[in-house]
C-alpha cells in the first residue's frame, strides 16, 4: 500500500510542480520577448537613423567639394596657362603656334603712389637739372640713372603729373624759348637731353622714360626705353634708335623681345631700314633685318599662317627664319610714350 501511495504523490506532485513553473516562467518569457522585440526595433530605428546621417554627411561633403571643384574648373576655364610662343618658319603656313610679335609697348604711364609721399619732398628743378645736364654731357649712363631713381629727382618730374609740360634747363632764344643744346623733365621720370629750335627738340638728342615703380611692381617688363638720333619738331626724325631694359624676371619663354633697333624715323614713326636684336628669357640674342615705312612693317614675304599673320623681320643667319605679327597690329608704330609739344617752364628754385 505504501508503495502505491508514494507513486501515486509523486505523480501529482510533478503536475502540480509543472504547473507553477510554467505560471511563473510565461511572463518572464513574454516579457523577455516584448524587451528583445524592442531592443531590435530601436535598435533597427538607430541604425537607419545612422545611415541617414551617414548618407547625409556623405552628400553634404560631396555638395561642398563638388561646388569647390567646379569653382575651380570655371577659374581654370578663366584663366587658361599662358601659351608659350615660338618663330614660325615660312615653310609651316599652317602651323598652329602662335604668332610672335615685337615687344608689348610700354605702359603709358607707370609710376603709381607709393609709401613715399612725393608731393612732400623737397627738390631744386634748376639746380637737379643743371646737375644731370653735366653728367648727360660726359655721357655717364650709371650717374644718369643714379640720380633718376633719387625721391628728389622723381618728386621733380612728379610734380608735373597729370600735364604735357616740362621743365627746362639750357640755352635760350631771345623771346626766351628752348634754342640750342638743353636738358628738360617730363611726367612719369621722362627727360630729354639735346638740341632744341624754336622751343621744340630739333636737331640730335636723347629722350629716356625711367619705369621707375614706388610699389611692387609685377606686370611692367621695362626698367627703361631710350630713344637717340635725330629730332624735328619736337618728334623723332632721321637716323635714329631705341633701346629697351627689360626686368628680365617678367620675360616669358619663347618670346623675343626687342632690345634695340636702329634705322630711320619719320614724324616719331618708323620709317626705313632697321637692324634689330631681340632678347629671350633664356637669355641669347638674335638679330634681324626689317622695313619699314610710315609707321607699318614691310613684310618680308607672300607668305601667310591660316590666321592670317604675316612676316616683319627676317633672322639675318637664316632667311627662312622669320618673326610675325597680325596685320591689325602693323599700324601707327612709332616710339612709345614720347610727349609731344608740351608746354615749356622755365626751370626756376
Amino acid at each position: 500500500m505504501r508503495k502505491m501511495f508514494d507513486e501515486e504523490d509523486d505523480e501529482g506532485y510533478s503536475d502540480l510542480d509543472k504547473k507553477k513553473i510554467l505560471v511563473t516562467i510565461i511572463p518572464f518569457v513574454l516579457i523577455i520577448i516584448v524587451l528583445a522585440v524592442t531592443l531590435l526595433a530601436g535598435s533597427m530605428k538607430k541604425e537607419k537613423d545612422d545611415t541617414e546621417a551617414l548618407q547625409q554627411s556623405i552628400m553634404d561633403y560631396a555638395d561642398e567639394h563638388g561646388e569647390a571643384e567646379a569653382a575651380e574648373r570655371q577659374e581654370a576655364q578663366r584663366t587658361p596657362d599662358p601659351v608659350k610662343v615660338e618663330e614660325i618658319p615660312t615653310n609651316a603656313p599652317d602651323s598652329d603656334q602662335e604668332e610672335i610679335a615685337p615687344s608689348p609697348t610700354p605702359y603709358k604711364e607707370v609710376m603709381e603712389p607709393g609709401k613715399v609721399n612725393l608731393s612732400k619732398v623737397t627738390y631744386n628743378t634748376e639746380s637737379q637739372l643743371k646737375e644731370m645736364m653735366a653728367y648727360w654731357a660726359d655721357n655717364n649712363q650709371k650717374a644718369l640713372d643714379d640720380l633718376a631713381n633719387l625721391e628728389r629727382f622723381m618728386a621733380m618730374s612728379w610734380s608735373l603729373k597729370g600735364t604735357d609740360d616740362c621743365y627746362y634747363y639750357g640755352e635760350k632764344d631771345a623771346n626766351g624759348l628752348p634754342n640750342g643744346t638743353g636738358i628738360a623733365v617730363y611726367r612719369d621720370n621722362q627727360y630729354y637731353y639735346g638740341d632744341w629750335k624754336n622751343g621744340l627738340r630739333s636737331g640730335n638728342g636723347t629722350w629716356i622714360h625711367y619705369h621707375i615703380h614706388l610699389t611692387e611692381n609685377k606686370t611692367d617688363l621695362y626698367t627703361y626705353h631710350q630713344y637717340t638720333g635725330g629730332w624735328k619738331d619736337d618728334l623723332p626724325s632721321g637716323e635714329g634708335s631705341e633701346h629697351y631694359e627689360y626686368d628680365t624676371s617678367l620675360l616669358k619663354e619663347g618670346i623675343g623681345y626687342d632690345t634695340n633697333l636702329v634705322g630711320s624715323y619719320l614724324d616719331g614713326m618708323i620709317n626705313g631700314e632697321f637692324f634689330i636684336t631681340n632678347l629671350y628669357a633664356d637669355g641669347t640674342i638674335k638679330e634681324w633685318n626689317a622695313k619699314a615705312e610710315k609707321g607699318a612693317w614691310i613684310y618680308q614675304s607672300e607668305t601667310k599662317d591660316k590666321k592670317g599673320n604675316r612676316t616683319i623681320y627676317v633672322d639675318i643667319h637664316d632667311p627662312e627664319n622669320y618673326i610675325w605679327i597680325k596685320p591689325a597690329e602693323n599700324v601707327n608704330i612709332k616710339v612709345p610714350c614720347l610727349i609731344a609739344n608740351a608746354t615749356v617752364r622755365p626751370a626756376y628754385s
